[in-house]
């Protein structure tokens, strides 16, 4: 059997069971395993022979490799299409990005009619494959007139995309045809949008002077200038402490101590690498600031923003959902998390409660940054990563990703924040993937769940990426000047003079009492890492 991938018998027979119990017997042609293919996962049964038995098989590497080149060649070939067209050529790189990735395929059989005379019409045509005849009516009745013939990499229907809607010409196909097609509404929504998005400045002077006056703060810190408090959480990883400055104890911080050789051992390097590289360079106020990093030969030391409000997720657990003014104000301070770190070409790809922290005056910010990725602007992913209930179908489907994948767990986490539960979950990620996969049009929203709430959760949550709100033309503004989002003060949010809906309970810098409470690390300390690998830390 393989460890990590998934197999189809050619011939032969096998038994399926589960804890001894027999579930099934399977013959040629049938699958399993397929499970691993997507991500790492404890198999669920056990499969073995019951004859002689031939098997054809995929690992999980090879798997997303021939996902990964097939996306990116078909990306680049539709990129080269899209560059030939004079209607196309003056666009930025990162639109005709996103032009490829809405282009769709549609196939045509020899003598189908593509596009019929006098006909109305809203779509552009690009041949990929075969060849098409352009004919035009005789006006004395004679039949058609052939005008010209069409192959691979010519277009036509370019003026419906202006609003040209009326056909002056047949198009027919003259053999197997396959046209990438874009009609006029998705065109309007992605030209125009996409530079005034990347090009948004987000930090001013006055704060990047702000930043560098506080670096020069702790870079002359050591280890031993802090006691250790309290405990703030538990993880296979290592611990987060509430530490206090031994000369300042006003000052207190959250640090996350991570166990080298566990990092090594789980292949984790690159994560951590990318982690710190993103976190010390995201000033945002919406964000959890990472200050400095130490090291030894045991541990990594990450000094972060402490946010003694606690984790949003106890407090929903606490209340069992939010109204929709506390909604709205949480998925705010995501919405400008987003905006700053897609317009530095970074994708967080973790969202959930778990990882937003309130602050003590209230305000809600993104930790733990160990998926985001620096993939630029317009680019894909294709790594397998995510919490199951918040994972976007392109991503379970290994189409690659991009930052419209952040927008799709928006959604999720209003519905949670509104319901108590996400939209989309079963026993088990591979039920929880197939509930996923049905849309969110099969999920039925509680009566609370407000007319223009549902509607937004439904434009975040498209099967189809580029239809995403936040993933447009207008980019995050879309979301904005949404209805569910309007009277509500932006600028108040920014600049931090709106009141939150829930002031956490904070007494003073040392209170860790909106934590739950985590026993004291009596764990052997791990053995040494001097393999350089945290070279940068």
């Amino acid at each position: 059997m393989l460890s990590c991938g998934s197999s189809t018998s050619k011939e032969g027979k096998v038994e399926v069971t589960k804890e001894g119990m027999k579930l099934c017997t399977m013959g040629p042609g049938k699958v399993f395993g397929e499970l691993a293919i997507l991500y790492n996962c404890t198999r669920t049964a056990t499969v073995r022979t019951l004859v002689h038995v031939k098997l054809w098989a995929i690992d999980r590497q090879c798997y997303q490799t021939i996902m990964m080149r097939t996306g990116l060649i078909k990306h680049a070939e539709y990129m080269d299409f899209l560059k030939s067209v004079p209607t196309f050529k003056g666009l930025p790189e990162e639109t005709l990005s996103k032009l490829a990735d809405v282009m769709e395929e549609t196939h045509y059989e020899d003598g189908d009619y593509i596009i019929r005379q006098g006909a109305r019409g809203d779509t552009f045509f690009i041949i990929s494959n075969g060849k098409v005849n352009v004919t035009q009516e005789d006006p004395d009745n004679q039949g058609p007139v052939h005008l010209r013939e069409l192959t691979r990499g010519d277009w036509f229907g370019e003026r419906a995309l202006q609003g040209e809607d009326v056909r002056t010409a047949n198009v027919m196909a003259a053999d197997a045809v396959t046209c990438l097609v874009i009609d006029r509404d998705s065109f309007k929504h992605l030209i125009g949008g996409l530079e005034e998005v990347s090009n948004r400045g987000y930090e001013d002077v006055e704060a990047k002077a702000k930043y560098e006056a506080e670096n020069a703060f702790f870079s002359g810190l050591k280890l031993n200038d802090f006691n250790i408090v309290d405990t703030l959480g538990v993880g296979g990883f290592g611990r987060v402490e509430l530490v206090q400055l031994k000369k300042e104890e006003a000052k207190t911080f959250a640090m996350k101590i991570l166990k080298k050789r566990y990092i090594v051992d789980t292949r984790q390097q690159e994560h951590i690498r990318s982690e710190k590289q993103i976190m010390s360079e995201a000033h945002c106020d919406f964000i959890v600031r990472l200050y400095r990093t130490f090291k030894d030969r045991k541990y990594l030391y990450m000094l972060l923003e402490a946010c003694l409000g606690g984790e949003l997720w106890t407090l929903l657990r606490d209340r069992g959902s939010f109204d929709d003014t506390t909604t709205r104000f949480y998925t705010g301070c995501v919405v400008e998390a987003f905006a700053y770190l897609h317009a530095k070409g970074i994708i967080y790809r973790d969202l959930k409660p778990e990882n937003l922290l309130l602050d003590s005056h209230g305000y809600a910010k993104l930790v733990d940054f160990g998926f985001a990725k620096k993939i630029g602007l317009c680019k894909k992913t294709w790594t397998f990563c995510g919490t199951p209930e918040y994972v976007a179908p392109e991503i379970i489907l290994n189409k690659g990703h991009d930052v419209s994948a952040d927008y799709w767990s928006l959604g999720i986490l209003m519905y949670e924040l509104l319901t108590g539960s996400p939209p989309f979950s079963g026993p088990d990620p591979m039920k929880t993937y197939n509930i996923i996969l049905r849309g969110i049009d099969m999920v039925e929203f509680p009566k609370k769940v407000t007319k223009n709430a549902t509607n937004l959760i439904k434009k975040l949550c498209r099967d189809n990426p580029s239809e995403r709100l936040g993933n447009q033309k207008s980019g995050v503004k879309d979301i904005q000047k949404h209805k569910w989002f309007e009277g509500f003060n932006w600028e108040g949010l920014r600049k931090g003079t709106l009141t939150p809906p829930i002031r956490p309970d904070v007494s003073s810098p040392t209170d860790t009492s909106n934590f739950d409470s985590f026993p004291e690390d009596t764990d052997e300390p791990p053995p040494d890492d001097n393999s350089g690998w945290d070279y940068d830390f």
